[in-house]
Parts: C-alpha cells; structure tokens; sequence
C-alpha cells in the first residue's frame, strides 16, 4: 500500500501496518410511485468508498501522515492498494485520490503504541492489476 506524502511521492505503508480496509457503499435512491403495486423501488445512487489503516506507530509513517493531515496546500492525496499484498504481476490494484478524515496515535501501559487513519475517496477508481 502506498500513500502519496507531501512531497508528491508515494510512501510504502506495507511494513507496521496489520490491518486496512476497504469499504464500499451505494446509496440507492427511492423512487416508488403509484404505479409501483405496493412495493418499493429504487434506482443505483451515489457510491462511496472509505478506507482505513491500523498498525504499530511508526516514525516514519507518522511523519508523512502528520504532513498529510496538516496540509493546508493540497486536496487529496493518491492510493495505490493491493489488497492481497502482492505486487506479482496479476494481481489486483486499486487506485484512489484520498480526503484524510481522522488520525489517531495511542497505547496503554502494556501495550505497543498504535496508529489508525481514516480516509474517505473521491472521484473515479480505477481497479486493475499489476
């Protein structure tokens, strides 16, 4: 997984992190008239992707993610995600301009200290493979 930085690179998130997701969403419209023999109908509407990441702190990706979050320069910042891990050649790819919405560093007494972020995607997303 890499994230673009400030810098207009992109970052390898792979190593610390344990967990991301990916998840989409539509939102379907109703459109039920009278016509509709008592049962409701609806058409596609918006979609929606939010993506998320989690892991042990690191240095590193705490610096590009502080950057990112407190960027007042720039509007999204680019994905590329595969989601099996792989870069072999075949395997699946996905590529997004992200919005950050949230950004979290944590640890109890006993444990390790954590990160999560939280992004939501906007416009086109291209899916294809290596």
């Amino acid at each position: 997984m890499w994230i673009d930085s400030t810098a207009g690179s992109l970052v390898n998130f792979s190593s610390g992190l344990d967990e991301a997701t990916w998840s989409q969403s539509v939102d379907p419209s109703e459109v039920t008239n009278f016509a509709s023999g008592g049962y409701r109908e609806y058409i596609v509407g918006l979609r929606g992707v939010t993506f998320s990441i989690g892991g042990m702190f690191s240095s590193t990706h705490a610096e590009v993610l502080d950057g990112v979050f407190n960027d007042a320069t720039a509007d999204t910042y680019s994905l590329e995600y595969s989601p099996d891990g792989s870069t072999a050649a075949g395997r699946h790819l996905l590529k997004a301009e992200l919005i950050p919405t949230s950004l979290e560093y944590g640890a109890s007494v006993d444990e390790r200290v954590n990160m999560s972020a939280e992004f939501i995607v906007t416009g086109t997303i291209t899916s294809t493979n290596h």
